[in-house]
């Protein structure tokens, strides 16, 4: 009976070591000569690039329909410069304060100053859409530029969640404030209005 039992486990450590043997391995471990995995983010990068393609056509469209002569910065914002205002360049940490119109591509206008007060904010410290705090550091006070944002620049995905829809391209008029420039009291928040 031993040299029964003895032999069944011989047997079945020798045809486990054999098998073990024939595997190829197992793992993460790639060879030089095998192909790259697929890369799985690749339908969502080549999507992303395809909406940023559409955008700046509709964007450069929209410029050449108006016959405007604009800078394209690299990350895609398109500004001209009106008129270059004095004194020193905004840096970050500088405050802004700017009067505005703020225009679907359509010529809609959705948003100004007269109506919604003015636009202020610290560069690059507050929450304000990238455009105004990349624009704010190409102009000096008193400068006026006018300004076409891609939807990355501007509101993204979600839009502003009134007016302007996600990915959705716009256009901005600006006219940055003195130091001296006192708000125009017909645009300051009524603290009394109901």
């Amino acid at each position: 009976m031993r040299k029964l039992l003895f032999f069944i486990v011989l047997t079945v450590l020798v045809s486990g070591f054999s098998a073990c043997r024939d595997r190829k391995p197992t793992g993460s471990v790639v060879s030089s000569s095998e192909e790259p995995k697929e890369d799985k983010d690749a339908p969502y990068v080549e999507g992303n690039k395809n909406i940023m393609r559409r955008e700046n056509e509709e964007m450069q469209m929209f410029i050449n329909r108006y016959g405007w002569q604009m800078q394209r910065t690299p990350t895609g914002l398109y500004i001209q410069i009106l008129e270059p205002g004095t004194g020193d360049l905004f840096k970050e940490n500088d405050p802004v304060t700017l009067k505005y119109r703020t225009f679907l591509l359509s010529g809609e206008q959705v948003y100004s100053s007269d109506s919604n007060g003015v636009k202020s904010f610290v560069v690059n410290r507050s929450e304000e859409i990238d455009a105004l705090h990349e624009a704010a550091q190409m102009l000096r006070p008193g400068a006026k530029a006018r300004l076409v944002i891609s939807s990355h620049l501007g509101y993204g995905v979600a839009g502003d969640g009134d007016r302007i829809r996600g990915l959705q391209p716009f256009m901005m008029e600006i006219s940055v404030l003195k130091d001296n420039e006192k708000v125009p009291e017909t645009i300051l928040p009524n603290p009394y209005k109901d």
